[in-house]
């Protein structure tokens, strides 16, 4: 695989990250609004099988994101060969860059982008179970009545 091909899927990568972010998001936004308006006035069991559905869905994010992360470290181990081998260009170089510990406390830029991702992840599940079984739901649904009155 040549350098241009690595840096390449590397961005591809990074798009790949940005679409599984927008999922997480989408999946927590769906749930907060299930909540507020049926699960959280459900009984136990409807409530209990919501928050197994939505974490099987999340871990189902995850062992994406973690098939994801071993190839991204696969792709950045053959641009460490390939430095080795015949040096970088400027664009593999600013790729190998991230996978580099830099100023923040000794952590990689992608070893920060992992942690927060995973750190995001079980905090959500965390704050599921704490909205679901835990806090009391009042529904924000205001009444409306319809009457029809004749002209």
């Amino acid at each position: 695989m040549s350098e241009a091909e690595v840096v390449e899927q590397l961005v591809q990568f990074t798009n790949l990250l940005l679409a599984g972010v927008s999922v997480f998001f989408t999946v927590i936004s769906a749930y907060v609004a299930a909540l507020n308006y049926f699960i959280g006035s459900a009984n136990f069991m409807a409530r209990l099988l919501s928050f197994v559905f939505v974490s099987f869905v999340l871990a189902m994010l995850g062992s994406i994101m973690l098939g994801a992360q071993l190839l991204h470290d696969g792709l950045i181990a053959r641009l460490d060969e390939i430095r080795e081998e015949t040096g970088l260009s400027a664009a593999g170089r600013a790729a190998l860059a991230n996978a580099q510990v830099a100023d923040a406390g000794g952590f990689t830029v992608d070893a920060l982008v992992r942690y927060g991702v995973w750190g995001a992840m079980g905090l959500v599940i965390v704050v599921f179970a704490y909205l679901t079984f835990v806090h009391r739901w009042k529904a924000d649904v205001i009444p409306v009545q319809i009457t029809t009155e004749k002209a």
